[in-house]
């Protein structure tokens, strides 16, 4: 998202065009801004009375300010699902969330629900197979045959 203009600038053009140097094109080329931006200063200032940029908006509190209640949920069971959490939100707070809510704030409050693997990797075999590269078509006899008992024809008898 772009920077916004300075207080400055935007008083500066305000005041071109109030005193009528030329009109809102004049002014946009004169200090480099577009038309739309001035005439959107123009209008907040006639109807707002407001001369400046908006603050910016503050951030949400995860959860409606629920997040020590969501943290002790976390604390108890740390492999609960984010709709066991919403469910037992609900319960033990009397708020209801969706479940986007709840992801959020657990990231918010630097809580992680994935566990984390508790070794180092297999230095003997990769765990997956790979599969080739992403998007590639699979086909039917691209699995070896020794990978499984299922796809290796069977003896017959003799």
């Amino acid at each position: 998202m772009p920077r916004a203009y300075s207080t400055d600038l935007r008083e500066r053009v305000l005041a071109a065009c109030e005193r009528g140097e030329g009109g809102r094109a004049r002014a946009a080329r004169r200090f480099g801004v577009s038309e739309r931006t001035v005439s959107g200063w123009l209008r907040t200032a006639r109807e707002e009375g407001r001369r400046r940029a908006k603050p910016p908006a503050r951030s949400r509190t995860p959860v409606g300010g629920q997040a020590a209640a969501l943290a002790g949920l976390v604390a108890e069971q740390s492999d609960a699902t984010l709709a066991e959490y919403a469910d037992r939100l609900a319960e033990r707070a009397g708020v209801r969330r969706s479940l986007a809510a709840v992801c959020r704030a657990l990231k918010a409050l630097g809580l992680v629900r994935k566990k984390r693997r508790s070794g180092p990797p297999s230095r003997i075999a990769p765990m997956s197979p790979t599969r080739g590269r992403r998007g590639a078509p699979i086909w039917r006899g691209s699995t070896p045959a020794a990978s499984s008992s299922s796809t290796r024809p069977g003896s017959t008898p003799g």
